[in-house]
């Protein structure tokens, strides 16, 4: 534990300078993966349950109850940008369960302009993050990390990186409580479309879901951003306010505000044992797109998961996620 401290505090003094947005490579890396993100406020590193997809999020979440379970996840982005995600748990010989996971982000075909503005033609253009985790159990606590490859193509020329997310839960002997701790994105680009090196969308989570006694309801508290305070963002030619010689007024940073983007709330109401409602609030995406909330629901069984979310991005507008995951052992079995 002391040395994840220390790993912890040389990140964040790395990252000291670096705010949300901005300058950065495979920014398409901060996406949620699975509807039950997105339905619970688009950041969450310490639900399970019996979801495959989790692991995404915090490769300490892998477990041995999704082992041989495959799932899809679709979302629909903004210009008509499509989204998907894959995820695979074998257990293979000599290495135990290993999770795969691959994102892939197409943004579709694109007029070819020339300089002199004349069309000539189409392009595409696509990014992708490949995945391979693995983790190991102690006691209460497991530890996990994904290497990923990352890439993206733009009419021809390619840009591509190495990443890793490096992740720990703890879960109570007792109670329904975990808490979880995700460093994500640590890595560097190998190459880029220019000569400059961008650095990875890098983030500290922190998280907690729990389930209190009796009660049909699941919360988790989510901090993002942790390797620097001031996330806020102000743009001076948003400001209305003038001075007495009519120069514009600067918007000015408040606490509060500078507190609240770093959290994410989720509820999970559980109507029964298959079937969850999720609730969710985003305080960063609220000041930022004028959103923040979402909403969906989740089905399982013990061959099927099916999930949908929507979360809003902006005002009256929203995108939907859909996720369905298998268990192929089951599946298979059941056919031979």
């Amino acid at each position: 534990m002391r040395f994840l401290l220390v790993v912890v505090s040389f990140l964040q003094i790395l990252s000291l300078p670096a705010q949300v947005g901005g300058r950065e490579s495979f920014a398409f890396l901060r996406l949620p993966a699975d509807a039950r993100t997105v339905g619970v406020g688009g950041v969450n590193v310490s639900l399970q349950e019996g979801d495959l997809n989790r692991f995404q999020a915090n490769p300490a979440l892998l477990r041995d109850t999704v082992q041989g379970w495959a799932g899809f996840s679709y979302q629909r982005w903004q210009a008509s940008i499509d989204v998907f995600n894959f995820a695979y748990t074998p257990k293979l010989p000599k290495v135990g369960l290993v999770g795969f996971s691959l994102q892939v982000v197409n943004y579709g075909e694109m007029p070819l302009t020339l300089p002199n503005g004349i069309q000539d033609g189409t392009f595409k253009a696509n990014d992708f993050a490949f995945g391979v985790t693995k983790n190991f159990k102690q006691r209460y606590f497991t530890y996990g990390g994904t290497l990923k490859w990352v890439g993206s193509s733009i009419a021809g020329y390619n840009a591509m990186g190495l990443a890793v997310d490096i992740g720990g839960t703890f879960e109570h002997p007792k109670k329904d409580m975990r808490i979880a701790l995700t460093i994500k994105n640590l890595g560097f680009t190998l190459n880029n479309y220019t000569s400059e090196r961008l650095r990875l969308p890098f983030d500290i989570i922190l998280g907690t879901s729990f389930k209190p006694l009796y009660m049909p309801v699941r919360f988790s508290l989510t901090l993002q951003h942790l390797y620097s305070w001031d996330i806020v963002y102000l743009d001076p030619a948003q400001s209305t306010q003038l001075d007495a010689n009519g120069n514009l007024i600067p918007p000015k940073k408040s606490w509060g505000d500078k507190l609240l983007r770093h959290f994410v709330v989720g509820t999970e109401l559980i109507l029964s044992k298959n079937i969850q409602v999720l609730l969710g609030y985003n305080h960063l995406t609220a000041r930022e797109m004028r959103g923040g909330f979402s909403f969906g629901f989740r089905w399982q069984t013990p061959r099927w998961q099916f999930g949908f979310a929507r979360g809003t991005y902006a005002q009256r507008a929203g995108k939907n996620m859909l996720t369905l995951s298998s268990n192929l052992h089951k599946i298979f079995k059941r056919k031979s």
